[in-house]
């Protein structure tokens, strides 16, 4: 295991939850025994017909923690067997603000819009309720190994007024910015080896 207390947001389609709640609910308790956090519990506590009800200002609420929880996550996972747009926007998301995400089909069928992806962040993983425990312990340490570690230093004025216009002229996290950076040097540098 290489947690070391991560946390996992867990999301799916209110949908797929409503058709199989037990696999919805294992997925979520599995997630919890191999020694995660996670960052919410919507997905226990919704239902297709009280998610479709939300009025259009709850509904803004929700995508506000979602996105508060996906950013206080390490790892994000989510279920898809069944198609949603909204799941596909959040994987979308999570990718696009440097998470190690996890995709979860019981069928190759469900997988197959990511086939386009390319990033190194994105695991997928078929399963069958006979292999979830084992495939999902196996690809959740897999995206241990990839997450990101926090890492803080300090710049001066200047420096942190560029990366402040950076992200909003291109719509780029700073964090992103800088990684970004500095993966172009280590691809540059033939002398690194890991």
């Amino acid at each position: 295991m290489y947690n070391r207390g991560m946390k996992v947001y867990f999301g799916t389609s209110p949908r797929v939850k409503d058709k199989d709640p037990e696999l919805i609910e294992k997925i979520y308790q599995l997630i919890e025994k191999f020694g995660y956090k996670h960052t919410s519990s919507w997905v226990r506590d919704i239902s297709a017909e009280k998610f479709y009800a939300l009025s259009e200002s709850e509904m803004g609420e929700h995508h506000k923690k979602t996105i508060v929880a996906i950013k206080a996550a390490d790892i994000c996972v989510f279920e898809v067997s069944g198609h949603s747009l909204s799941v596909g926007y959040l994987a979308n998301y999570a990718l696009e603000n440097g998470k190690v995400v996890v995709v979860l089909g019981q069928n190759q069928e469900s997988l197959k819009l990511l086939n386009s992806v390319k990033s190194d962040n994105l695991l997928t993983l078929v399963y069958t309720v006979v292999t979830l425990e084992s495939g999902l312990r196996k690809v959740l340490d897999e995206a241990s190994k990839k997450s990101d570690v926090r890492f803080n230093f300090f710049v001066n004025p200047k420096i942190l007024a560029y990366l402040d216009w950076v992200a909003q002229k291109r719509m780029v996290p700073r964090s992103v910015f800088l990684r970004n950076l500095i993966e172009r040097e280590m691809k540059k540098d033939k002398e690194f080896k890991q």
